[in-house]
């Protein structure tokens, strides 16, 4: 289906499923026209009753996405709400596999679903010990996929913000675009620390939260202007390269190719700051 579809900018295809998006009914009318030609002409054949037409909003892999939004499917959250407390170390694989899914939507969810994590370390014996730690993770996290978590679909028309931060337990970033003069977050990305970097100075591990973030957020990034806010005012030195510590050095250095700018913000104002610190 890539081969066939990948070449039309404004269709996106996941093997069978196939979503048209456009700006107007006219232009959504000539997509739709030049995605059935493309079909046609590869021998595939399209089931009018497995298709819906000119939608504001619509369920595609388990998102609703509509009107320059994304948010996780009602019956999925409903799904998730419902979820008993496992038992055993498969159940607890099965259940993060589900919420891994959604990751994207809730602020630093590694840290969060640490404690979950844990319970499925080679280590862990079959038939878990459920300890509050665990039943605070499992809890927050059921909180934030089941209390209408929105997130704005990215618009390359617009600059973006980068903000990011981190712990002793993990790092974190957010990609941001302004809408009606208030930032809203596009995308969250988040991951636990490995053991080696546990033993960073707190400069080390925010400038690592910014080497996570922009590898994750490349896609959106590169090539054009955005800026990076951090709560950790010694990260001012990253466009100077100034540093006299050697690894800060190289990082400084693998990310010259984008073309940021960087602002030092008060942690209040950091959205990823309070979760995080929360964790720690």
């Amino acid at each position: 289906m890539l081969d066939t579809l990948g070449k039309l900018p404004f269709v996106v295809s996941y093997f069978y499923d196939v979503l048209i998006f456009s700006k107007s009914w006219e232009e959504h009318l000539e997509h739709i026209e030049k995605t059935l030609s493309a079909l046609r002409e590869a021998g595939f054949t399209v089931k009018p009753s497995k298709t819906i037409v000119g939608c504001e909003h619509v369920n595609f892999l388990g998102h609703i996405i509509g009107k320059g939004q994304l948010k996780p499917d009602e019956n999925k959250t409903e799904k998730i709400r419902n979820l008993r407390v496992p038992t055993t170390k498969k159940e607890v694989r099965s259940v993060l596999g589900l919420l891994n899914y959604y990751r994207r939507f809730v602020h630093n969810f590694s840290a969060i679903a640490q404690p979950l994590t844990e319970l499925t370390k080679k280590s862990s014996p079959n038939k878990i010990v459920w300890t509050t730690e665990c039943q605070e993770s499992w809890d927050a996290i059921k909180k934030c996929l089941t209390s209408e978590p929105i997130l704005k679909v990215p618009d390359p028309s617009k600059p973006f913000v980068v903000q990011t931060d981190a712990s002793n337990k993990a790092i974190a970033g957010t990609l941001l675009q302004q809408h009606e003069g208030t930032l809203h977050p596009c995308f969250y990305a988040s991951r636990t620390l490995k053991d080696r970097e546990r033993n960073y100075a707190i400069i080390e591990l925010e400038m690592l939260a910014i080497i996570f973030a922009l590898d994750k957020f490349s896609k959106y990034l590169l090539m054009k202007p955005f800026l990076i806010q951090t709560d950790h005012a010694p990260l001012s030195f990253l466009k100077e390269n100034k540093s006299k510590n050697a690894r800060l050095t190289r990082w400084a250095l693998a990310i010259q190719e984008y073309l940021f700018s960087v602002q030092h913000i008060k942690g209040s104002n950091n959205i990823l700051s309070d979760t995080l610190s929360r964790m720690t």
